[in-house]
């Protein structure tokens, strides 16, 4: 299961859940996370899976969006305990991998390596 914890100057509060479809963040009210400041774009940003990894992607926000500090200017791929600061909030991605496949290639014996099916897409797309 994989969560966003929603803190605000230190302090956690809130928790949400990211289902199959993702979760929206802003100010309006139809999105997961509601963030009630002027600084936060009405639909500012959105947080899904994408076969087995967890994006973020800024939706043309007025103010943008931070993870790690940097800039996001695209989508990009969510670690655990990545921060995400929008507005004044701050945004952990929490991912207990224990219900998800583990997407790294293993190495079984000496000479026998394990891929993934999107390892193998990965190689042909880059071959």
């Amino acid at each position: 299961m994989a969560k966003i914890v929603v803190m605000f100057k230190g302090t956690s509060i809130k928790e949400v859940a990211i289902g199959k479809d993702g979760i929206k963040v802003g100010r309006d009210p139809d999105n997961e996370i509601q963030i009630d400041n002027p600084a936060v774009s009405r639909h500012h940003a959105e947080i899904y899976r994408q076969d087995y990894a967890f994006y973020i992607e800024d939706m043309k926000s007025t103010n943008g969006t931070l993870l790690n500090g940097a800039h996001l200017n695209w989508k990009r791929a969510l670690k655990h305990n990545d921060k995400i600061n929008i507005g004044k909030h701050t945004l952990v991605f929490v991912e207990e991998t224990k219900d998800f496949p583990d997407k790294t290639p293993k190495r079984v014996g000496s000479e026998t390596l394990c891929l993934t099916p999107e390892d193998l897409e990965r190689m042909r797309r880059n071959s």
